[in-house]
Order: C-alpha cells, then sequence, then structure tokens
C-alpha cells in the first residue's frame, strides 16, 4: 500500500513537472517570436563602446544594421572594411539578460557561434553587447579595456 503511494505520488510530480515545462517551453516560444519579429527593419546605431572606449561620433553615424527573417547585415566602417552578414541561429528568452546566438559568414569570426545579451528599450530601440571573438559570454552591458567586447545601442529606422 505504501509502496503504491509513493510510486502515484512520484508520477503525479512527474506529470505535474511535464506539463509545466511544457507550458514554459510554450510560453518561450512565443517570446522568441515576439523578439525575433521586433529585430526585423533597419537599425541605425546611436551608442557604441568597444573595449572600454566609446565609438567616435563619425563611426555610429555610419553603422547600421538590416535583419530580415534571421538574416543580419551589419555595416560597421570602424570595425571591418566590409558588410559583416550574420544569421542568427538561436534567440533565448529565458534568459536574463535576453541572449541572441548568431554566426558571421563572414569579418571577425566567421563561422563562430557569437552570444550576445540584449535588451529591448521601448519598441524602437535595443542595446546588446557581445564578445566578437566568441571566446565568451558578457553578463552585463559594459565593456572593459584589453577585452575586446562590444556594447552597442541601436535605433530603429523609421519606414
Amino acid at each position: 500500500m505504501m509502496r503504491q503511494r509513493i510510486v502515484f505520488i512520484a508520477a503525479a510530480l512527474f506529470l505535474v513537472w511535464s506539463i509545466s515545462n511544457a507550458f514554459a517551453a510554450g510560453v518561450g516560444e512565443e517570446e522568441v517570436k515576439k523578439d525575433l519579429q521586433k529585430f526585423q527593419g533597419t537599425w541605425v546605431m546611436v551608442s557604441g563602446e568597444k573595449d572600454g572606449k566609446k565609438v567616435a561620433d563619425e563611426h555610429v553615424s555610419r553603422s547600421k544594421i538590416t535583419i530580415e527573417d534571421k538574416k543580419m547585415v551589419v555595416v560597421v566602417p570602424n570595425q571591418t572594411g566590409e558588410d559583416i552578414v550574420a544569421d542568427i541561429v538561436k534567440i533565448d528568452a529565458t534568459k536574463s539578460p535576453r541572449e541572441m546566438h548568431f554566426i558571421r559568414r563572414n569579418g571577425p569570426s566567421a563561422g563562430k557561434t557569437i552570444v550576445a545579451i540584449y535588451e529591448f528599450e521601448g519598441g524602437d530601440q535595443y542595446k546588446i553587447a557581445f564578445d566578437p571573438a566568441a571566446a565568451s559570454t558578457l553578463k552585463e552591458f559594459v565593456t572593459k579595456e584589453g577585452t575586446g567586447h562590444i556594447r552597442n545601442s541601436w535605433k530603429r529606422v523609421k519606414q
């Protein structure tokens, strides 16, 4: 009798755990879809920081990102002479801060998965920070001298 109760309780707990995980996954998937939709369009840089130093205004004003579906085309003249093309391979809306995983097709760290943290600031602006060498995942939106880390803020271009 006692053994049956234990088995029943274990089965019930497993069922509750399974249902809650399935629900959480569904909620997470909806957040991912919402965030991916928010990223769609063209964005211009409003501020930038690399390696603990502010990006010069002339570079900020010439930088932009266009995101269509999961493809990003990044123009950052101060980092590379060519447009960087990357694919968003994962968005994790369950993390805090949220994470975007992308793989550059060309440019620095081409072929490596870079994990960026991001945060929307209203519907038309977001900030992002990452290690362009794909060696680490940042936990906060700051860069420090000697790391090579990048933090940028982007504003949507009104169509």
